[in-house]
């Protein structure tokens, strides 16, 4: 069978240019490797932001892109994506200048875009914001909006907005070689469907890479014989505390790290995520490990500006993730690099769309496809996803953590209803036992890691508990599956060996 276009790669950027591809009316599937979003974009700072650092570097234009994005994000999404207050602590003089010239550049670029007016506070306004902020020599802050919002469950939005549009997608899937025609361009791609040891052939129009920090990887199966170096990865480290160690409305900035970074403490899921830490890596991979360098660098810089003293041994869970960056022209650190993506075009016709952010996932998809449509290889259309409503879209208020279903929720309390189980996979995580029978029918949820690492964000959440669940929605899952016991032990087995990557073992660790 042909399609028009082929993507590789599930992640936000390949479900970006798939949302663009279908709801513009080409026949389209998606094939991605491990799980949707078992890569990068399961590992994000959880940030929907034009960018505030890159003023620093004269980025305007970018910041001013992200903005944009920022507001479209918003509202395709408001099940998924919310309005956060961020506070700017200030230390000394030069802070209050520097961020006051620079939070009013930015509300500015933003212009009709704003998502709320900021505000300056002197230190009795900003300890009352945040009573955790170390007071010491604090002499005010500024709070400033930006977005906020849960990678993965926008993730499985996109997905299911993809299917609704006619598009075909599959997880476990990686593609291991390229078809050509005789001229040497490539018409399609082998697969091999991993839980089943299956090998097919599909056949396309248009190839779209769309692998992240594994861009390199598939153009080199394009050509072996000339090593691929058009992509660089950064390591961004997080740990995820209880949120009694800054227990704010307000996401906290701490405004400049020693390695010129910064640091964001952000409300998420009853919890808070730290992070995050910018290391350049030799060699990409789906699972990177924060190095106990990285986590001390964390905690270290966190308790500058907090009052309670956090220790290892308060961490809940740790995760990093690797971020695509187009290769500079000479070496550089990392967090000097804007997230600008690029369009890359092989000599076979493989069209590669590198770097970027979650923030602007969908203008990469539309530029991608106006790409290929510039090349004549697709006829034209225009795009619709500027003002596209994703699937469950709902303004209405629904109860956490059933939110992030959306609209669709009434089809989750249905599954509840005709359950015995009405339990909770864990008495101290949020998530419902009905949960997962839903996520197995309509979210391509194939193994335990699929469900508690990113359908649910047990994993992120609190790891312990998270592997002790494990066995609960292993059974689940093997009754909606037809599997065995064997299948229920094996998934228990692995999935501890997985989890163990997220948890801080020791104080000394």
């Amino acid at each position: 069978m042909s399609y028009d276009v082929i993507i590789i790669g599930g992640g936000a950027t390949g479900l970006g240019v798939a949302v663009e591809a279908a709801t513009r009316g080409y026949s389209t599937i998606l094939f991605e490797a491990n799980d949707f979003g078992s890569g990068t974009s399961s590992k994000s700072t959880k940030l929907v932001h034009g960018g505030i650092r890159y003023l620093e570097n004269f980025d305007f234009a970018l910041v001013k892109e992200g903005l944009n994005e920022r507001a479209t994000f918003l509202n395709s999404a408001p099940h998924i994506a919310k309005v956060q207050g961020y506070l700017v602590p200030f230390y000394g003089l030069w802070d209050k200048l520097k961020y006051f010239l620079g939070i009013k550049l930015y509300d500015f670029l933003a212009s009709g875009k704003k998502l709320g007016s900021s505000v300056f506070l002197n230190k009795k306004q900003a300890l009352k914001l945040a009573p955790e902020l170390n007071p010491q020599s604090l002499r005010g802050g500024a709070v400033y909006y930006d977005g906020q919002f849960d990678d993965t469950r926008m993730l499985i939005t996109l997905l299911r907005t993809f299917l609704q549009h006619g598009g075909q997608a599959f997880n476990y899937h990686e593609i291991t070689g390229l078809i050509k025609n005789d001229a040497l361009k490539v018409i399609g791609v082998r697969v091999h469907d991993k839980l089943n040891n299956n090998f097919f052939d599909i056949q396309g129009k248009v190839i779209i890479n769309a692998t992240g920090v594994m861009t390199d990887s598939i153009l080199d199966l394009d050509q072996p014989e000339t090593p691929h170096k058009n992509v660089t990865a950064a390591r961004g480290s997080h740990i995820v505390l209880d949120k009694k160690f800054f227990d704010s409305p307000h996401a906290l900035v701490i405004p400049k790290t020693i390695d010129d970074r910064i640091l964001f403490v952000l409300p998420w899921h009853d919890k808070i995520v730290v992070g995050t830490t910018d290391i350049m890596v030799d060699q990409p991979c789906l699972e990177p490990d924060a190095s106990d360098l990285e986590i001390d660098f964390i905690l270290d810089t966190l308790n500058k500006y907090t009052r309670s003293p956090v220790k290892k041994t308060d961490i809940l869970s740790v995760f990093s993730g690797l971020r695509p960056l187009v290769k500079p022209a000479h070496k550089t650190n990392s967090a000097k690099i804007s997230r600008k993506h690029e369009i890359l075009y092989s000599i076979s016709g493989i069209i590669s769309i590198v770097g970027g952010k979650w923030t602007i996932y969908r203008l990469m998809g539309e530029d991608t496809i106006n790409f290929a449509i510039s090349k004549s290889l697709l006829p034209p259309s225009k795009s619709i996803s500027q003002n596209l409503h994703l699937f469950g879209y709902t303004k209405d208020k629904i109860a956490y953590p059933l939110n992030v279903y959306g609209s669709d929720v009434t089809v989750l309390k249905e599954i509840q209803k005709e359950m015995s189980n009405q339990d909770k996979l864990h008495p101290e995580l949020p998530y419902y036992a009905a949960e997962v029978i839903y996520q197995v029918r309509f979210e391509m949820a194939k193994t335990v890691e699929d469900v508690l690492a990113r359908r649910t964000r047990a994993l992120f959440l609190n790891a312990r508990y998270a592997m002790e669940a494990a066995i609960t929605v292993a059974r689940l899952m093997a009754k909606e599956m037809g599997k065995n016991e064997y299948w229920v032990e094996q998934q228990v087995e692995q999935f501890h060996a997985y989890a163990a990557k997220y948890v801080v073992v020791s104080e000394n660790k």
